[in-house]
């Protein structure tokens, strides 16, 4: 139970309000998803309001967007409304502020407004009449510059206090309204008061980076003589990487072709956690073990992660090899193979029939493996037998490797020559992961944060779905993207 001060059963009302200037990332879910539960946990109501009063920052992919990614990780919203529906509300209210002598007309240029602030000194716009500034209100659609600002205390400690703007005019394109005159919009702490007195809401539960946002609304609510809300600040969630998550970064990343999208496998979007095949109920989880204490905490992948491994770790396993390189094992008995889908899990094997040609069979080991052998290295084909190297070809790196096989040396599920081998001994050598070199998918692709993984996987994994998730074993989880015949993208998930 997520502990909220003053609430009442069936009258608690929250809001997640979003900026439309791009896809949800790992941060919006926190609020997104804590909102959410105290809505269901108290009988109460979620509100999602759209908050694209800034028509600089607008992207208009990112309406829908938000919906189709709150969906996914599990909100569900009574009621959704989009702030730039509702400007004249906003001017409604600034205009009433100004007649109420506790806001004032400015169009003092920015650098000159600074310094009389610092200076603690008011603009001269400040003390005009009330009659004066409504007449400079109407004004406003006319041209650029002016600015509504709300009368505050001049010497107070936070500079960001001072009169802060209200209300300014832009003539920069919005994507919904589609109009070319100047148009007055809202700034954030005007239109985020205005509606969450209108809303009704109950509790606004928020980062602390946002505790001068609300001592800037606690005036608004002053003036009118609004009850206030429940504000709950919750401490900052950092993220290492702020590139995986800053909206702009990414934008030109995407315009740079340095991403693919928005759902890209480096980036920290909801889009990109869905398509690598993080669960949306392990992000919540993590959240809401994350709590809304007031304590700053740095977001940790490994600990979602261990959440995320509670709903795939069923999955079934196989083999990849990550750039194959072919080793040709001599004096090889015939043998069957099996190896369990999941060792936990009664799923049933995958099994290879290694038929040797002449006492030869060619196998497939990774390149990594390969790189760390010598001449009379002793390795185990993991799970199965023991062999020898003899030979290292070298040509940019080694092609190829001749090595024999070891007698006596079968691990448990191997069947040699016909005949059931005992569990064989395993001796203290290096285990290496195989696949037989033939009935495989060739043109496997592992799409990873920094790099691509390219190499062969098992032909069962034909079988697969898209959306399927499997572990391909030492290497980690994946999920199954795009299925072509032989050809089969995966997104990396996890380790």
């Amino acid at each position: 139970m997520i502990e909220i001060p003053n609430a009442e059963r069936g009258k608690v009302i929250v809001r997640f309000a979003p900026n439309p200037s791009g896809y949800l990332h790992i941060g919006h879910a926190r609020a997104a998803i804590l909102n959410d539960e105290i809505s269901r946990q108290y009988g109460g109501k979620l509100i999602l309001r759209i908050e694209d009063t800034d028509p600089g920052r607008v992207d208009e992919e990112s309406y829908a967007a938000i919906e189709e990614d709150l969906k996914w990780v599990g909100c569900d919203w009574d009621m959704k409304i989009i702030q730039s529906d509702r400007l004249p509300v906003y001017e409604n209210f600034a205009r009433q502020l100004v007649e109420k002598g506790h806001a004032y007309l400015c169009n003092c240029e920015p650098e000159k407004f600074k310094v009389l602030k610092l200076q603690k000194m008011p603009c001269p716009h400040r003390n005009m009449e009330i009659s004066e500034n409504l007449k400079n209100f109407d004004k406003m659609y006319a041209r650029e510059g002016w600015t509504v600002r709300i009368k505050t205390d001049l010497n107070s400690p936070n500079p960001s206090l001072v009169d802060f703007p209200l209300l300014r005019v832009s003539k920069e394109h919005h994507p919904r309204l589609k109009k070319k005159e100047l148009v007055v919009y809202p700034l954030m702490n005007l239109s985020v008061a205005a509606d969450d007195h209108l809303l009704g809401i109950t509790h606004v539960l928020r980062g602390k980076d946002h505790l001068t946002n609300t001592e800037k609304q606690k005036f608004i609510y002053k003036y009118f003589g609004w009850k206030e809300p429940e504000y709950i600040h919750y401490g900052i969630m950092s993220i290492g990487q702020e590139g995986k998550i800053s909206k702009s970064e990414i934008k030109k990343g995407i315009d740079e072709n340095k991403f693919t999208g928005w759902d890209d496998v480096n980036l920290l979007t909801l889009r990109a956690l869905k398509r690598r095949g993080i669960n949306p109920r392990a992000i919540r989880n993590y959240m809401l073990n994350l709590g809304v204490t007031d304590v700053d905490v740095e977001f940790s992948e490994e600990a979602l992660y261990f959440e995320n491994k509670k709903f795939i770790e069923s999955s079934f396993r196989y083999f990849f090899i990550e750039d194959p390189v072919k080793i040709n094992v001599e004096n090889f008995p015939y043998m069957d193979v099996q190896f369990p889908l999941h060792k936990e899990h009664s799923y049933g094997f995958r099994e290879f029939n290694l038929v040797s040609k002449e006492g030869k069979i060619n196998l497939l080991i990774q390149k990594s493996d390969a790189e760390k052998l010598k001449e009379g290295d002793e390795i185990r084909l993991m799970n199965t037998c023991n062999v020898r190297v003899k030979c290292l070809t070298k040509a940019e790196g080694i092609t190829e490797i001749i090595a024999d096989y070891v007698e006596n040396s079968h691990g448990p599920m191997v069947v040699a020559n016909g005949k059931k081998g005992k569990k064989g001994k395993f001796f203290n050598v290096a285990k290496v992961l195989w696949l037989p070199d033939e009935n495989l998918c060739p043109g496997a692709k592992i799409y990873m944060p920094g790099r691509i993984a390219k190499g062969i996987c098992e032909t069962g994994c034909r079988n697969l779905k898209e959306n399927d998730i499997i572990q391909f074993e030492t290497f980690g989880f994946c999920r199954a993207d795009k299925i072509m015949g032989n050809e089969i993208e995966f997104y990396w998930t996890q380790r």
